[in-house]
């Protein structure tokens, strides 16, 4: 009876790390890269322990689980295919190889805003107790994708201020220097100004009157008048 409670109790105990054991199967690094800028790069790492996988696909979950990347490892040998048509040419992978079981580096290249998701890797393998093929997902890796650093768009925006604050500043200085130039212009023509004396128009040349001298004129007879028409010496 004791031996059956002991062997219960180190069952127990052995589980979890049974359990441990086959869930670190898989992994994939790192968990998440963001704050990068577009057409840059990331790269992540998927591992397992299984000692001869059958092939690997790279999966991307939001806005639909769509697989992008398929990797067959039969004889040894990988056989790349890329399954999405917008990664073509994008996805380069390197193979390494670890104490115990496989891996593979993927860098990711030409990376935009569309590309912010969570990529994961999933390993096939033939499992012998069964029969079948099998799958073991990783947690996956999320990829954020923004257009500038946060950091950088708010040093953007101060220097931006800055510069707006220089143009209000000269254009202000500029302004108050040419009103000051003019006010001070109108006070010195108001100090030597003199007013102008009113000129008369000349007056037109009047036509002189010049008297003909009247000529005196000799009669036969005594006259003492000079007018001809006086009649008194006559008569």
């Amino acid at each position: 009876m004791k031996a059956h409670l002991w062997n219960c109790v180190l069952g127990l105990l052995c589980m979890p790390a049974e359990v441990l054991l086959s869930s670190w199967t898989v992994s994939q690094d790192p968990l998440s890269i963001s704050l990068m800028r577009t057409n840059s790069a990331a790269e992540i790492t998927c591992t397992t322990s299984l000692p001869d996988p059958l092939g690997f696909v790279l999966y991307r979950r939001f806005n639909g689980e769509r697989e992008l990347l398929y990797l067959s490892l039969s004889n040894g040998r990988v056989t790349k295919n890329t399954t999405a048509a917008e990664f073509v040419g994008r996805i380069h992978v390197v193979n390494h190889q670890i104490r115990k079981g496989h891996g593979f580096t993927l860098r990711l290249s030409l990376l935009w805003q569309e590309d912010t998701d969570l990529y994961y890797c999933s390993w096939k393998h033939f499992r012998t107790e069964t029969k079948t093929v099998e799958t073991m997902p990783s947690k996956g890796t999320k990829i954020i994708v923004r257009e500038r650093d946060p950091q950088e768009q708010c040093g953007i925006h101060i220097v931006d201020l800055v510069l707006i604050a220089l143009c209000v500043t000269s254009f202000t200085v500029i302004l108050i220097l040419c009103l000051g130039a003019l006010i001070w212009r109108c006070k010195r023509f108001r100090k030597h100004f003199k007013p102008a004396r009113a000129v008369n128009p000349p007056r037109p040349n009047r036509p002189q009157h010049v008297c003909a001298q009247q000529e005196v004129q000799h009669y036969p007879y005594l006259i003492t008048s000079t007018n001809p028409l006086d009649f008194r010496g006559i008569l």
